[in-house]
């Protein structure tokens, strides 16, 4: 995904030829979650599976924010610097922060369900 975004934004290759690889790859880490070894390791732990169900949509969802802003900003030309900036923020707060929180969430899970057993 990166390397063909970058490649596009660097005008290494076309914004369109950058957008394409950058789709295939998100696709096959979709595949991987929603239907691959990724899904069927969730499945040992109720809390990990809980987890895991929220960090697929936050990859399904937030993730698509990406692709958005590089159709605006290099492939339509449309968004200057600053909306740009502006999108690739919201994206990278939604993704990193959200994640970051449900794995959190799920590790107090862990301990709590850890500390009934003792």
């Amino acid at each position: 995904m990166l390397i063909g975004g970058f490649a596009g934004e660097a005008h290494l290759i076309s914004a369109s030829m950058g957008f394409v690889i950058g789709m295939i790859g998100w696709a096959i880490i979709i595949w991987e979650i929603f239907g691959g070894e990724a899904s069927k390791a969730a499945e040992a732990n109720a809390s990990v599976k809980s987890a895991f169900n929220a960090l697929r949509i936050i990859v399904l969802v937030g993730w698509a924010i990406y692709p958005l802003g590089y159709v605006f900003g290099y492939m339509m030309g449309s968004v200057d610097a600053g909306t740009l900036n502006i999108v690739y923020n919201l994206a990278d707060f939604v993704n990193k922060i959200l994640f970051g929180l449900i794995i959190w969430n799920v590790a107090v899970q862990s301990s709590a369900a850890v500390s009934k057993k003792k």
